[in-house]
């Protein structure tokens, strides 16, 4: 299965089932690669980032980057859901984790081209966290991702997420959703807003508490909603200044080669209220490590379906 086609690879069968039904990698501060040496401080970096930034600011990169991957890259190791947490400066507005990156519609070009080269390929957009933003500037926001994402758009008015399978997106020629967290004026019917697509967030240092976090809170998972499974740890002050010499790509790795059983054991598809919930989206940084090891678990999650489909469906005849 090629990484860049892998939602066209899938059988019919898995073409015909809803996006919030398949287990679909994605990359974690998605646009973070976009940091460097030039990054001011963004408006969420906290009092002690801002204070190691005056003196050590190689050191605030390096834990501030997630991703070393560029979009297009993550989208060939086969990422097709993306985090972004964007801030406005003077007037324009950037992906930003606790330093800006780029101005926001540079990678999202690479995307739309992308996904007009790949039509049966569909991307999600999960505009996470904003800072610094007013009302004014989300509704200039709104005004500019319907514009420049246009026909492409799938959204509310198009029939529910349960509706929406890779073959009707190919149908009706859309390719992107976007989620838009936390907005404070009324949502355009374009997008899906917080209660549609759940993202725990873990907050845990510890990969054996980041598990139970992850067992614990799929529970929690409605038949009707997407839902996003962050395998990630958050690192706090002291987590980092303990680690001096450590990296956030090296925590990764750790968390990818505990986590690695978990995950090639979960189970996507769909389910009803009263059964065990399935999974989704998986979160991760440095989706590139090992040549996107993390992106092939979780497509290959989907080889299960067609064996699972065919036990529901016996249980539903008996």
């Amino acid at each position: 299965m090629s990484k860049d086609h892998w939602m066209r690879d899938l059988q019919s069968e898995l073409r015909d089932l809803s996006i919030i039904n398949l287990a679909i990698p994605g990359s974690h501060n998605s646009m973070t690669y976009g940091i460097n040496s030039k990054s001011e401080l963004s408006p969420d970096a906290e009092t002690s980032i801002r204070r190691w930034h005056r003196f050590f600011p190689c050191f605030v990169r390096r834990w501030s980057k997630t991703q070393s991957s560029g979009i297009l890259e993550q989208l060939e190791f086969g990422v097709r859901y993306f985090d972004l947490r964007i801030a406005q400066k003077d007037d324009k507005f950037y992906y930003c984790h606790g330093l800006f990156a780029m101005e926001i519609f540079e990678p999202l070009l690479e995307i739309r081209q992308f996904v007009d080269s790949h039509p049966e390929e569909v991307v999600i957009l999960d505009l996470q966290h904003f800072y610094a933003m007013t009302m004014a500037q989300h509704q200039q926001l709104h005004k500019d991702l319907i514009q420049f994402f246009a026909h492409r758009l799938y959204s509310t008015v198009d029939g529910s997420l349960k509706d929406c399978t890779l073959n009707r997106c190919l149908e009706m020629h859309r390719s992107v959703v976007i989620i838009y967290r936390r907005c404070p004026i009324p949502l355009p019917l374009r997008f899906w807003p917080s209660y549609a697509w759940p993202t725990p967030w873990p907050n845990k240092t510890s990969v054996k508490k980041l598990q139970s976090f992850l067992e614990d809170s799929l529970l929690s998972r409605q038949p009707q909603q997407g839902y996003v499974s962050q395998c990630l740890i958050t690192p706090t002050p002291r987590y980092i200044a303990l680690r001096l010499f450590f990296t956030l790509k090296s925590a990764a790795k750790r968390v990818d080669k505990k986590l690695e059983p978990w995950i090639q054991e979960q189970i996507p598809g769909p389910f009803e209220p009263n059964d065990e919930p399935r999974v989704n989206v998986f979160l991760a940084d440095f989706v590139s490590l090992k040549d996107g090891q993390f992106c092939d678990w979780v497509v290959n999650l989907n080889t299960k379906l067609l064996e699972q489909l065919a036990v529901d469906r016996n249980l539903e005849s008996t």
